[in-house]
């Protein structure tokens, strides 16, 4: 009997660690990748023209699980949501179909956006190049990551533009436990050329309604406040 007991009792603490394993949270990962751009590139001085882009280009950084999810395609519409279709194409591209820079593949999310900027020090010619230090942290089962770079330097709302964009190749990680120090990414470019727009979340959409509202309606109030005091007698 107290033999039995025992064993009851174990079960209740072995059954108790489990639960508290099931609920507990998944481990944080910290994540670490110096960018470069233009790097002794020249001795007569460096630019970004090479790479399709511009300080203020937008960078994102989009991880995957290897193990449930697969590597980006090469085209657009393997990378983006499909929007709609720019039937006017100012730009005389080859595709005229609109994407949404914000959406990433099935299994893939967007970890860090950032941008384009100046490098702190010169190359070792003396020349200006651009460098970003990412550093984010983000919690999932994500073994996996690349670059997505635009030669924009922010996202179009209400209206699509073209602009640049491009890949790097896929980084993979292994044993991966409270950090993952990528290391050095250089010289990623913007290829391809698409037109992308962002369509505002209905929250936003809707913010931006009573706003717009709320300055009319100060406006009415104003006239008629204005009014009344041009007849004061």
């Amino acid at each position: 009997m107290v033999r039995g007991a025992g064993t009851g009792r174990w079960a209740g603490v072995l059954a108790v660690l489990l639960l508290g394993l099931l609920a507990s949270p998944a481990q944080a990962l910290l994540v670490t990748i110096n960018l470069g751009w233009g790097y002794n590139q020249n001795a007569g001085g460096n630019s970004l023209d090479p790479y399709n882009l511009q300080v203020g280009s937008i960078i994102q950084v989009v991880m995957f699980d290897s193990s449930t999810a697969s590597p980006p395609g090469t085209d657009a519409d393997d990378n983006f949501q499909i929007l709609g279709n720019n039937s006017a194409n100012p730009d005389g591209l080859s595709d005229t179909t609109v994407y949404d820079p914000s959406t990433a593949p099935i299994g893939h999310v967007i970890a860090y956006s950032g941008a384009i900027q100046q490098a702190e020090y010169l190359d070792g010619n003396g020349n200006v190049w651009w460098n970003v230090y990412v550093e984010f942290t983000i919690v999932g089962p994500y073994d996996a990551l690349y670059l997505r770079v635009f030669e924009m330097t922010e996202f179009p709302l209400g209206g699509s533009l073209a602009s640049y964009w491009g890949l790097s190749d896929v980084e993979y990680g292994t044993n991966l436990i409270g950090t993952w120090p990528v290391g050095i990414v250089d010289n990623v470019e913007a290829t391809n050329q698409n037109y992308f727009e962002v369509i505002p979340e209905p929250g936003v959409m809707a913010l931006m309604v009573l706003g717009g509202a709320g300055l009319l309606a100060g406006a009415r109030r104003g006239g008629s406040r204005r009014g009344k005091e041009r007849f004061r007698i």
